[in-house]
């Protein structure tokens, strides 16, 4: 055989192999199966898409009568999600159409919905990479009530402090103390959220005391005549941003006439990170 023709057969094999590889479809990443932690009706999945890996799903089944809840916190205006029922095979929702960032399905049917968080490649330069949050909420009525903490002093400290993150989807926390007669009782609100106010209640007598999102101050200080209980609401107003909300509740008592005691902190509350 020729040189020639040996080349010749040599280069028509190697065509073949690079239409071949060319020709073969992409594998398309498994769906991610939504995740809720014990006791939370919230989860939250991050990523992160580029020009070449432009879209990723997840999947998660929703008991009927519940209430489906999407935010999409990300930097990069160009990303969007799709819903789609898997059972029905309907598309719901398509935020590239719509321009919404959060979406709400309330009474939903049972059904596996899937979700896409998606990029149109053409609008992510090659290089760039756009980091995201997709938060996930299913919540019946019976979800809704508001939690109860009860605020406690350690032997000898005049603070007590709690710290907490309010879900997506969530408006309030209570927190329920109880302070001596004769005592001073004063209550700071540390966030970085302006949208976060707390209303004090007077349970023993049922009176109203104070909603701070009238005030403007983050803190409160009540002079306790007679042993008194305490509803103190943590809340979240209605122009406040979706997503989590961190603060720190911090309750003071010390006798009626004294200096206020050192120990309360005046650190801004951790925010959530970047996106």
């Amino acid at each position: 055989m020729s040189r020639f023709r040996l080349f010749r057969r040599a280069l028509g094999v190697s065509l073949g192999l690079a239409a071949a590889c060319v020709s073969l479809p992409a594998l398309a990443s498994d769906p991610v199966a939504v995740t809720f932690a014990a006791n939370s009706v919230w989860a939250q999945e991050i990523g992160n898409l580029t020009h070449s890996d432009s879209s990723v799903d997840y999947t998660v089944p929703v008991a009927a009568g519940k209430t489906l809840q999407l935010n999409l916190l990300t930097r990069n205006p160009n990303l969007h999600f799709r819903v789609e029922d898997q059972t029905r095979g309907k598309r719901l929702l398509d935020t590239a159409k719509t321009g919404e960032s959060s979406w709400t399905l309330p009474n939903a049917p049972a059904a596996t919905y899937a979700i896409r968080v998606y990029v149109d490649p053409a609008a992510m330069p090659s290089g760039d990479t756009s980091k995201y949050a997709l938060q996930i909420g299913q919540y019946g009525v019976e979800d809704l009530q508001v939690p109860t903490s009860a605020v406690t002093f350690e032997a000898g400290k005049p603070w007590a402090q709690q710290a907490m993150t309010l879900q997506p989807g969530a408006t309030a926390h209570n927190f329920t103390v109880a302070i001596a007669a004769g005592m001073m009782m004063k209550i700071n609100l540390i966030s970085n959220s302006p949208g976060l106010h707390f209303k004090v209640t007077d349970q023993t007598h049922d009176k109203a005391l104070v909603d701070t999102s009238t005030t403007g101050a983050n803190t409160w200080t009540e002079s306790v005549a007679t042993a008194t209980n305490y509803l103190i609401q943590v809340y979240v107003d209605a122009a406040a941003p979706a997503g989590q909300t961190q603060f720190a509740l911090q309750v003071g008592q010390y006798p009626s006439g004294n200096t206020q005691p050192a120990g309360a902190t005046t650190a801004a509350a951790p925010s959530t990170p970047s996106m």
